[in-house]
């Protein structure tokens, strides 16, 4: 199945369901790739009935889909698979609170995903093989600044731009001779600068 780059949720119950943290957590593994509820029940430790129970809900509001079957010892295998790569709420219902709570907890996942990227990655992903960071085949910033709202979405506009022409290189032909790199990227308005060498303090 070929997934939407972004869904819009368009009703308060699709909202509702998605507001709860474990069916965010399901829904990242199945924008990953397909999952059967098996797969979900181990990584996430919970029992299958329960992710079943979710599996179903998300199916029901059309985040997730079934989109393959393979019968194994006497067992029908279902995979299900997120319809979407990312899903934002309609305009109409940015007034809720759950609104607010499931974009957090989007962000909560994305992070601790890429805790989890970051310990299978391959031991060579972090050995440094010079003194200059510019030559550093990894990245890891952060950063404080102070800016106006036209100034960072100017900004974050162009960052998707730069990401989406990474990935448009990596359709091209002759792939023997690339990495695979795995790149997360968060950013939002803060309320105080945590690092003492921030603008503010310059």
């Amino acid at each position: 199945m070929k997934q939407k780059p972004i869904s819009t949720i368009t009703s308060y119950e699709q909202l509702k369901i998605i507001s709860d943290p474990l069916r965010i957590k399901i829904l990242s593994y199945l924008i990953e790739k397909p999952h059967t509820g098996h797969q979900l029940a181990e990584n996430l430790n919970l029992s299958r009935a329960k992710i079943l129970y979710h599996l179903r809900e998300l199916e029901k509001y059309e985040f997730i889909k079934l989109v393959k079957k393979i019968e194994r010892g006497g067992n029908i295998l279902k995979y299900y698979q997120a319809i979407a790569k990312g899903f934002i709420p309609d305009d109409s219902l940015l007034v809720f609170s759950e609104s607010e709570e499931a974009t957090r907890q989007s962000y909560l996942e994305v992070l601790d995903r890429a805790k989890s990227r970051v310990i299978t990655a391959p031991s060579s992903s972090f050995s440094p093989e010079s003194a200059d960071v510019e030559k550093w085949n990894s990245l890891s910033l952060q950063q404080e600044v102070s800016v106006s709202k036209e100034k960072f979405l100017e900004f974050a506009n162009k960052y998707r731009e730069l990401i989406n022409e990474l990935s448009c290189n990596n359709e091209t032909k002759d792939k023997d001779d690339k990495d695979k790199y795995y790149i997360m990227t968060t950013a939002f308005k803060i309320d105080e600068f945590l690092f003492s060498n921030s603008e503010e303090d310059k």
